[in-house]
């Protein structure tokens, strides 16, 4: 009996689930008969969260501690979470917005590393465990910035001319091509799905200090929406079959809508994909 219990247990993995929209995330899914697999940074944050679902005793989650613009502090978590028996759902959320160039141990630029390689690499590592769990979903959160990107594949680093926010549109912009390529691939055992959250109150980007980041806090607490509506929205697209249609879209929370042009390229999805099996040093014999 307890063996069948855990084989249908849904698991849902996230990252940067201790605050802003993943935390509302995180909640919205425990609640709802998940186990929750939650990828994070903060150890303050760590404890904060644990501490409040201890208080609910609540007990279907655990914490990975992991930098993701860090390689080897990642791969340390998917060897633990690529022997689950089955990934339901896939939620890669975590974002940085770096407006001085940081680069990581590896000399990779953090953005870059944050935003979409450590998403690249954790999805094509526990892809197998993924594609064989029935109705699974990945959704990589992206941003309708994604339009206003300068993406030049032969720099993905951003090694000159560094300029903060265009690293981030290219990052939003890679995750659009990525998920467009996973749909290509495994669109018969997987639903992949590409969302722009829309505008949320969260600590987004306070990390860095300017009038300009004053200033859209001052507008976003009036306009933004709730993270607790947007994360409602996502968790019904993970559970509803209705759903299932949408895989391999572009959703605005959860409307279909047009990407750019330049991220329904093909020939840019594949060469995007081949550098980046490289980079996490992949083979690609062990991708299908």
């Amino acid at each position: 009996f307890l063996e069948n219990k855990l084989v249908k247990e849904k698991n849902c993995i996230i990252t940067g689930g201790t605050s802003g929209l993943g935390l509302a995330l995180v909640k919205k899914f425990i609640n709802n008969n998940f186990f929750i697999h939650i990828i994070a940074k903060d150890n303050n944050k760590i404890q904060k969260l644990t501490n409040y679902f201890h208080g609910r005793n609540i007990k279907s989650f655990k914490f990975y501690q992991a930098d993701l613009a860090e390689k080897n502090e990642l791969n340390k978590v998917i060897l633990q979470i690529k022997n689950l028996d089955n990934i339901d759902v896939l939620i890669n959320n975590a974002g940085a917005l770096f407006l001085k160039r940081e680069v990581n141990s590896e000399e990779v630029e953090k953005t870059f590393a944050v935003n979409y390689l450590s998403h690249f690499y954790l999805t094509i590592s526990l892809i197998d465990v993924i594609k064989k769990t029935k109705n699974s979903r990945i959704v990589n959160i992206s941003s309708m910035v994604h339009k206003f990107a300068k993406l030049d594949l032969s720099d993905m680093n951003f090694s000159t001319n560094y300029n903060g926010y265009i690293a981030y549109f290219n990052s939003k912009l890679m995750n659009l091509l990525f998920s467009y390529k996973i749909n290509r691939i495994y669109n018969d055992c997987i639903n992949c799905y590409a969302i722009h959250p829309g505008w949320l109150n969260t600590n987004f980007g306070n990390n860095n200090h300017s009038k300009i980041r004053f200033l859209s806090n001052f507008i976003r607490n009036i306009f933004a929406k709730k993270p607790s509506y947007v994360a409602n929205e996502i968790f019904n697209i993970c559970i509803n079959e209705e759903y299932l249609n949408y895989s391999g879209k572009y959703l605005v929370i959860n409307k279909i809508a047009k990407s750019s042009d330049l991220s329904y390229n093909e020939n840019l999805q594949d060469e995007l994909w081949q550098k980046s099996l490289k980079m996490i040093e992949t083979h690609k014999n062990e991708i299908k």
